[in-house]
């Protein structure tokens, strides 16, 4: 295969690639070289019509950005990043929507992070840009602010809430006179003076204001509405120490969240140990059923001590504690206590699977076992030590973490036809369908498909969800989760595209469903029905970085090339700019004969900080000298 060929194979997989970067033990003055984007300077200044953060580079950034909340602030990653020593940290602003600027290099990634936290004072508007080597972060002025928020009607008026807690799930229906489409979610963990809860905004939306109570069955203690800046806010109260499992959609009256119960570890615990779920309840008395902790039983005197595990979840999680450096080196994820005896690496990592909720795939010749006590801290900070120790390494995209040794590399899917094919893996969604109880045969169907899928059979549970769809035809999520299995565990794509159109039809305002629809059509190459399930899964504000980068795959596949530059250009605005979405860029303008902007885009690769492949690093060099 030529390099060219190859490139382009690699590209059109790597544009989905999120842009975590791989954690590594390394030195600092391994992480921070003479190659990284210098910092020189960093000034908060107002403007006629705008508040400005100027960061003073170098060279051309490689830079991401997101939100966290409590408190809430927006974070600036920048690879390859390093500070002038004339920088003092933190800088305090009196003036504008930004009261404390943060920063420090993350020596621990590869290549070493430049993370800023910028603590925001309010919600108003703001960009992230870069200028030539300088990245500006422009926020909207005092006097336009309140102007914006007061111009604007409500778009949908909450006339009223209903509260379904009937089976195991919970469902909150926000009923309003139309769709509400936009929301934000945060969580919190119980505080001193507040349970756990989720709090779900919602931009330009009216609420009269309500409070319902919830029974004892569910996960919910208290829901209620409040008017909140430019729009409404939704509580959710926990009932439990810990906050409950969720999922939200958007439904042509409103909008709905379905709430169970926090995941418990205990039945897996009791596998791994051995011990009977009786036993490691007693072992924790005082324990939350939304957090338990798993402990063995004192072994006799003199007798040898059995492999045994115990893990506690934390009130609190990382992201949110102030007292701690975890959140500010990376590591945001729930926090718990574990105490692991001559416990098989195998059952440590499925354990850590079950409390992240993360795929975990674990290479076979990964062997071994574990001893280790660690003390409220991050799961995500427990696997990274458990990693160091036993010498392996982590791959890391969409919902899934693949563990591997150090010596081995492991490499994705990489052939053409499986560009697309990878993309499915990140939309998928597994739900507890509550079914009603006139549904008896559905019932029995959905529990045979679910083990049989568990299993890892997925043609006979396939099977199953249908003949469980066919006693349930208006269950859209049965459709989903076809449409799903056929296009990713058994690549039926004119099955997943039939599924897929009838579960659109079924969930109208599910980007998913559009996307693996959209999905199945391309590889069948039925581009025109194709593009329209695209165009729906990237009609929202903010859609994913799998439908965005699915659909510029598409699009260059099919010759779009400034339909697939346009979606690259959106995919950099909201998640940043990533070495994939550079070499598509580059090699799209060459194909379009935009020599100049071609070239650009290969020079910005050389100059990003990323690690390039030395093949790739090879071509663009002699591509430039042309």
């Amino acid at each position: 295969m030529t390099l060219i060929a190859r490139l382009k194979n690699v590209c059109l997989i790597a544009v989905l690639i999120l842009l975590s970067v791989p954690l590594n033990s390394v030195a600092a003055e391994d992480a921070i070289n003479a190659d990284s984007y210098q910092i020189s300077d960093l000034k908060w200044q107002q403007n006629t019509d705008s508040w400005v953060c100027q960061i003073y580079g170098d060279r051309v950034p490689a830079y991401t950005m997101y939100e966290l909340f409590s408190p809430h602030r927006l974070i600036i990653d920048i690879a390859s990043g390093n500070f002038a020593g004339s920088i003092n940290f933190p800088i305090k602003v009196d003036k504008g929507p930004v009261t404390l600027i943060k920063g420090a290099v993350l020596t621990d990634q590869n290549p070493a992070v430049a993370r800023i936290e910028l603590l925001l004072a309010d919600d108003r508007p703001y960009s992230v840009t870069s200028s030539g080597n300088d990245i500006l972060v422009q926020f909207e002025n005092d006097a336009q602010a309140p102007a914006a928020t007061q111009s604007k009607a409500p778009e949908r008026l909450i006339k009223d809430i209903n509260v379904d807690w009937s089976g195991s799930m919970t469902k909150v229906q926000l009923l309003a006179d139309g769709p509400i489409q936009k929301y934000q979610s945060t969580e919190l963990a119980k505080g001193k003076d507040h349970p756990a809860r989720l709090i779900v905004d919602l931009p330009g939306i009216a609420t009269q204001g309500h409070a319902i109570p919830t029974n004892d069955a569910s996960p919910i203690s208290l829901v209620r509405t409040e008017s909140y800046k430019d729009g409404a806010r939704v509580i959710l109260d926990s009932a439990t120490d810990d906050l409950f499992r969720y999922s939200i959609a958007v439904q042509q009256d409103g909008l709905l969240i379905n709430v169970e119960p926090a995941a418990d570890a205990t039945p897996l615990l009791a596998e791994i140990t051995g011990l009977s779920t009786a036993e490691i309840a007693q072992g924790s008395p005082a324990l939350s059923s939304a957090a338990k902790t798993a402990a063995t039983a004192p072994s006799s005197q003199g007798a040898e001590k059995k492999p045994a595990a115990s893990v506690t979840k934390s009130s609190k999680s990382a992201a949110k504690d102030g007292k701690t450096d975890f959140a500010f080196a990376g590591y945001t994820e729930q926090r718990i206590s574990v105490d692991f005896y001559k416990i098989d690496l195998h059952n440590v990592f499925r354990l850590i699977g079950e409390i992240s909720g993360r795929n975990i795939v674990v290479d076979e010749k990964v062997s071994g076992s574990l001893t280790l006590a660690l003390n409220d801290v991050p799961w995500d900070f427990v696997l990274d030590v458990i990693l160091n120790l036993k010498n392996l390494a982590k791959e890391e995209r969409f919902n899934t973490i693949v563990i591997s040794q150090k010596s081995d590399s492991f490499a994705w899917p990489q052939r053409t036809e499986e560009a697309l094919a990878i993309k499915k893996e990140a939309i998928s969604v597994t739900k507890r369908m509550e079914v009603p109880k006139e549904k008896l045969e559905a019932r029995k169907y959905i529990s045979q498909a679910k083990n049989l899928e568990d299993a890892g059979n997925y043609a006979e549970a396939v099977t199953f969800y249908e003949k469980a769809f066919q006693s349930w035809p208006e269950n859209g999520d049965l459709a989903k989760r076809i449409t799903y299995l056929s296009l990713v565990k058994l690549g039926l794509n004119a099955k997943a595209a039939h599924y897929g159109k009838i579960a659109s039809k079924l969930l109208p305002h599910d980007p998913d469903v559009a996307l693996q629809t959209a999905l199945s059509l391309a590889n069948m190459e039925m581009v025109k029905e194709a593009k329209s399930y695209f165009d729906f899964a990237v009609s929202c504000e903010r859609p994913s970085r799998q439908a965005l980068a699915s659909y510029a795959a598409f699009s260059e596949q099919n010759s779009s090339n400034e339909m697939a530059l346009s979606l690259l250009e959106r995919f950099e605005q909201i998640y940043g700019t990533s070495l994939e979405t550079l070499v598509s860029k580059a090699r799209i303008y060459d194909k379009m004969g935009d020599a100049e902007n071609a070239s650009k885009e290969y020079q910005t690769i050389l100059l990003s900080g990323y690690k390039v492949p030395a093949d790739l690093e090879k071509y663009i060099k002699e591509r430039l000298h042309r």
